[in-house]
């Protein structure tokens, strides 16, 4: 459905996109993820026909568009910020919308009934912009952008701006509209929560360049470079020599069992990172491949679950657990994990 290839765009001396490439076929959603200023909202306005690469192509079911206007494109945008027309009421935004792709007034009216009742705003068609909440407003944009039925649907940071609450409320209703009408759909975030748990399949964008890309079980449990293993979900991080075996041998001389998992030559730098919900605080066990004793330095207790930081020869270690802890700050406790919940990746690839 869309193919972005070798796509360049500089702002300037700065290459805000370099040589980027990704597809997104029919139906599927995708994400691009990074933090602030990696390129992620210049590519989807590329996409959009609203900033024009330096280099690059940009086909839609097929054809190539790059130099194609906005109009001229069948894509749907959210923006970050509020785009709504504060005089129009949120039926007559939407059917503002769709003049240039529906003929008739009435048949306006009904696809912008139809496409309000999608997002649970019908009861509000008639109120405008202004009395709306941030959550509101976001769902009247998402009727309109997909009033027309695009071929692809453009979400940049859609859940700017909205607290907590909101932003998993609309994040779920947006999951479940791509789900109701299969539109084809980039997100833009640098929330890896985020990204995560709506995603088909996301690209992970650093300094205008694509750092990894696959489906997110693959990139949180096998990132391949070290920007991914840390931006995309909690860990530890060891740092040390890769033995023959493939372990990692650490400058504090203690060893972390790997099990052959990542990358790492015999000789080689190499980081260690293991997700906090596969280190266990233990009560005398010690059976595991890689354990270590220490003294807790932190507990956070957040209800459903508690994150511990404790500090061992081999470093900091944190540990995810299930309900309340059971430990406190300054207890001297043993911590442990299996060696294949360990990922080695090699420093020099960043």
């Amino acid at each position: 459905m869309l193919e972005v290839r070798n796509l360049t765009k500089e702002f300037g001396d700065e290459a805000a996109v370099e040589r980027l490439t990704f597809g997104v076929e029919e139906g599927e959603f995708v994400t691009l993820l990074g933090p602030s200023g990696c390129g992620k909202t210049t590519v989807l306005k590329a996409v959009a026909g609203v900033v024009e690469p330096d280099s690059g192509d940009v086909l839609l079911r097929g054809e190539d568009v790059t130099d194609a206007k906005p109009e001229e494109r069948r894509v749907g945008m959210v923006f970050q910020s509020s785009s709504l027309f504060p005089r129009m009421t949120v039926r007559e935004n939407v059917e503002y919308a769709l003049r240039p792709h529906v003929d008739t007034a009435s048949e306006r009216k009904e696809r912008a009934e139809e496409y309000l009742e999608l997002v649970k705003m019908a009861e509000n068609a008639e109120n405008h912009p202004g009395s709306l909440s941030g959550g509101e407003a976001r769902r009247a944009e998402l009727a309109r952008a997909l009033s027309y039925e695009p071929d692809v649907m453009l979400l940049d940071e859609p859940l700017t701006g909205l607290d907590r609450s909101l932003r998993d409320e609309l994040r779920g209703e947006i999951k479940r509209i791509h789900d109701e009408t299969d539109v084809t759909t980039v997100l833009v975030t640098h929330d890896q929560k985020e990204a995560i748990s709506v995603s088909d399949r996301i690209v992970v964008l650093n300094d205008g360049r694509k750092e990894q890309e696959g489906c997110p079980e693959t990139l949180y449990r096998h990132p391949k470079t070290c920007f991914v293993a840390e931006f995309v979900g909690d860990s530890t991080r060891f740092e040390g020599v890769v033995e023959k075996n493939g372990d990692v041998r650490l400058e504090a001389g203690a060893t972390v069992r790997v099990n052959g998992r990542g990358e790492g030559k015999e000789g080689e730098e190499a980081s260690v990172y293991v997700r906090p919900e596969n280190v266990e605080i233990l009560n005398g066990d010690r059976s595991h491949k890689n354990v270590f004793s220490g003294e807790v330095i932190e507990v956070t207790e957040m209800g459903g679950h508690a994150e511990a930081r404790v500090r061992t020869p081999a470093g900091e270690v944190l540990s995810k657990v299930e309900g309340f802890s059971g430990v406190c700050e300054g207890e001297e406790v043993v911590v442990g994990f299996e060696d294949s919940d360990a990922i080695v990746v090699a420093d020099g690839v960043r």
